[in-house]
């Protein structure tokens, strides 16, 4: 793909809070590697949504997150009716936007996320009708944390910043770009979610 379809808007919510509410709920996080350290705190499709796990965490799992990230949630929504100047909705059958969670590594240093496009909708098979992605970033490393996305077979980073929301339709191929220093005690956390219209809604889920 030869565009950048990235567009990038500042939200509004208590980032101590947040974080502090990640780090008491730090029972619930679930490994995602054995190989370095990744944890989701909600579940997402493309990593449960073929699993039973996706359908048994999602009405606790919701309530725990919203109880707990009411603020931010309202935030995204926020932002999202204003630009698609309509309501934007949390689902009642799907797992609400989650965290992804990579505490400092010296592995990280060397691995990056695998390249690809996003097709959750796909997975969850609800459609593809106005999809979207979107990551807002929590916390970041000193050095910095983004993506990087192929454009003209080309990759390109894109960095992030904190209390961002960087939303883009997923199509353009893309990875987690790998730390580019390493200091103990850091974390890597952003907010992932994705848009889908069903039954003529545009609701938010991960």
């Amino acid at each position: 793909m030869g565009t950048v379809n990235f567009s990038v808007y500042d939200l509004d919510y208590n980032k101590d809070k947040v974080v502090s509410n990640i780090f008491k709920l730090q029972d619930m996080w679930v490994s995602r590697s054995n190989d370095f350290p990744f944890f989701t705190l909600g579940r997402s499709a493309y990593l449960d949504g073929k699993t039973p796990e996706y359908k048994k965490m999602q009405k606790g799992m919701n309530e725990l997150l919203y109880n707990n990230f009411k603020e931010l949630y309202n935030s995204v929504l926020n932002v999202l009716q204003n630009k698609l100047n309509e309501k934007v909705y949390l689902p009642k059958d799907l797992c609400y936007p989650g965290f992804h969670i990579f505490p400092s590594d010296e592995k990280l240093l060397t691995i990056a996320g695998n390249w690809h496009t996003d097709y959750p909708h796909e997975t969850l098979e609800i459609g593809s009708k106005d999809t979207s992605t979107f990551t807002v970033a929590i916390l970041l490393p000193e050095s910095g944390a983004g993506i990087d996305c192929m454009i003209n077979n080309m990759p390109l980073y894109i960095g992030y910043k904190e209390n961002e929301m960087l939303w883009h339709d997923g199509e353009t191929m893309h990875r987690i770009a790998s730390f580019t220093e390493y200091k103990p005690n850091e974390y890597r956390i952003t907010l992932q979610g994705h848009l889908v219209r069903r039954d003529g809604r545009m609701e938010v889920f991960w």
